[in-house]
C-alpha cells in the first residue's frame, strides 16, 4: 500500500514539472507594428492645405474684436472730412457730437454762415466744443458770439462756453484768459464783475502778454464799475509791463508808477 502511495505522487510531481508555466503578459515579446508610409497625390496635399489654411483663418478672425459699426462710420465721417470731401449737414453734426473737435469747429462755423440770428446759439455751443477739445482756432469766434447781445445763450450754453475759456486760460492760453476779462468787464454774458475781469487780465499778464499787463493797470487804476482803485493790482501790472522790456510799454509802465507814488491813483489816467 505504502509503495503504491509513493508511485502516485512520483506520478503526480512529473506531471506537474512537465507542464509549462503560463508566461506573464509582460514578458512577451511583441513585434514592433511596421507602418508602411501613405503617400498623397497633388490633389490630396492641396486639399489638406487649404483646410489648414482655412482652419488659421477662422482662428484668427474668432479672436479678433467684431468692428463696431458706429465707430467704423464716425472713423469713414472722420477721413472724408480730412479729405475735404463735402459732408452733410447731419453728418458733420454727427461726427461732432461725437467728440470730434475739428468737425464741431467745421459745424459751427457752417451755421454761423446761415445768416440766421437763431443758429447762432447752436453755433456758441461747437465752438464751444471745439474750444474745449483744444481746437483754439475756435476761441475768436466763441468770444465774440458769447460778447455779442444778439446771441440769445442759455444758462447750458454760457456754461459750456465759460467752462472751455477757464480751461484754456489755466493752460496758459492768453486769448482765453483776455476773452473772460472782457466778457466780465462788459457784463455780458456773464454780471459784470470788475474783480474777477482783473483776475483773468492778471493771468494773462503773468503769461507775459503786455498787453494785459496794460489793460490790467488801467482797470485797477481806473475800474470800469465806478469802484475805488486797486492800487496793489495796478503795480503789479506795471511791474509786469516794465518785465516785457518792450520800450514802449516800460516807458508807459515807469510814467504811472511814478504817478502813483506822487498823486492820487484816480488822476492816474487823466
Amino acid at each position: 500500500m505504502q509503495i503504491k502511495s509513493a508511485l502516485i505522487a512520483a506520478l503526480m510531481l512529473t506531471s506537474f514539472m512537465a507542464t509549462p508555466l503560463p508566461v506573464q503578459a509582460e514578458d512577451r515579446v511583441v513585434p514592433p507594428t511596421v507602418v508602411s508610409k501613405v503617400h498623397l497625390s497633388k490633389e490630396q496635399k492641396a486639399a489638406k492645405l487649404a483646410e489648414r489654411l482655412a482652419l488659421q483663418k477662422a482662428a484668427r478672425l474668432a479672436a479678433k474684436p467684431a468692428v463696431d459699426p458706429v465707430v467704423s462710420r464716425l472713423k469713414t465721417l472722420h477721413n472724408r472730412m480730412i479729405a475735404k470731401q463735402e459732408l452733410k449737414d447731419r453728418e458733420l453734426q454727427e461726427l461732432a457730437d461725437s467728440g470730434d473737435g475739428l468737425a464741431a469747429f467745421y459745424y459751427a462755423r457752417r451755421l454761423e454762415e446761415t445768416g440766421k440770428t437763431s443758429a447762432l446759439p447752436s453755433a456758441t455751443h461747437y465752438y464751444a466744443m471745439a474750444s474745449y477739445l483744444d481746437r483754439e482756432f475756435a476761441i475768436h469766434r466763441l468770444i465774440a458770439l458769447m460778447k455779442s447781445p444778439e446771441v440769445k445763450l442759455s444758462d447750458a450754453q454760457i456754461k459750456g462756453g465759460k467752462d472751455a475759456l477757464v480751461k484754456l486760460a489755466n493752460a496758459g492760453n492768453t486769448t482765453a484768459a483776455l476773452g473772460l476779462a472782457d466778457l466780465y468787464a462788459a457784463g455780458q454774458p456773464f454780471p459784470q464783475d470788475a474783480a474777477e475781469s482783473r483776475y483773468w487780465l492778471l493771468r494773462a499778464a503773468k503769461s507775459g502778454d503786455a498787453n494785459a499787463a496794460q489793460k490790467l493797470a488801467q482797470s485797477a487804476i481806473m475800474p470800469p464799475d465806478g469802484s475805488p482803485p486797486d492800487v496793489p493790482t495796478a503795480r503789479a501790472a506795471l511791474a509786469l509791463m516794465v518785465a516785457s522790456n518792450e520800450p514802449g510799454k516800460v516807458a508807459m509802465a515807469q510814467t504811472l508808477l511814478a504817478r502813483l507814488d506822487a498823486t492820487d491813483p484816480t488822476e492816474v489816467s487823466q
